[in-house]
Order: structure tokens, then C-alpha cells, then sequence
């Protein structure tokens, strides 16, 4: 009877060599391509709600002071805005997520070196 060695790598060392580790590089890459993708969609007046956004691995912190108003309050009436046919407005994240979420998963697929399915 012949026998099979298996040998597998820890769970940790996979998810390092895939930079799947927590607050990796795949996090890092995934967050700054959600920030990425999502500014045209962000409201823009004159531009600092959209610029001054901070991208951290777990999380985009948009930081100026009325950004929770937009996000929630948002009526989309600038020039680029929801209610004249445009993207930015109010939910900005989700609402690109529906548009662009299977781009971004095949995007950091393609990074941590996997096939997104």
C-alpha cells in the first residue's frame, strides 16, 4: 500500500503570500479602488468634499465638515448631479458599488493573484 503526503501551507502564510492579510495590501489596493471609483459620484461644488478624502486600509473617511449632510441629505442638483441625469449625489458609495462593484472585485482579484468569479 503506497502512502500520500500532503503538505499545506498555514492559513496565515496563504493569506500572506496572496496579501490577503488583515489590513494588507489587497485591503489597501481594495480601498483605495472603492475611493477611486466612487469620485464621480461624490457632490462637487468646488471640489474639497472629493479631494480631501483620506483612504485607510479598513475604511475612506471623507473629512470636511458637511460631508454626513451630503451623504445623507444630498437633493443632487449641481451640474453633474442625480437629478439632471449626472452620478454625483447623495449614497455615493453604495450607488457605485451597484454600478462598479464586479470591476473592483475582479481588480483585486487580479491583484492578490486569483480569479474573480
Amino acid at each position: 500500500m503506497a502512502g500520500i503526503k500532503i503538505k499545506i501551507d498555514p492559513v496565515d502564510k496563504i493569506l500572506l503570500k496572496r496579501n490577503l492579510n488583515q489590513n494588507g495590501q489587497a485591503q489597501k489596493f481594495f480601498s483605495s479602488e472603492v475611493r477611486r471609483m466612487s469620485d464621480p459620484y461624490v457632490p462637487f461644488q468646488k471640489g474639497p468634499l472629493k479631494n480631501t478624502a483620506r483612504v485607510y486600509p479598513n475604511r475612506i473617511e471623507y473629512i470636511q465638515p458637511y460631508a454626513r449632510k451630503n451623504y445623507y441629505e444630498n437633493k443632487g442638483y449641481g451640474t453633474q448631479g442625480t437629478s439632471k441625469g449626472g452620478l454625483r449625489g447623495k449614497q455615493w458609495v453604495p450607488r457605485m458599488w451597484i454600478d462598479k462593484g464586479k470591476t473592483i472585485v475582479k481588480s483585486v482579484a487580479k491583484f492578490a493573484g486569483g480569479v474573480a468569479k
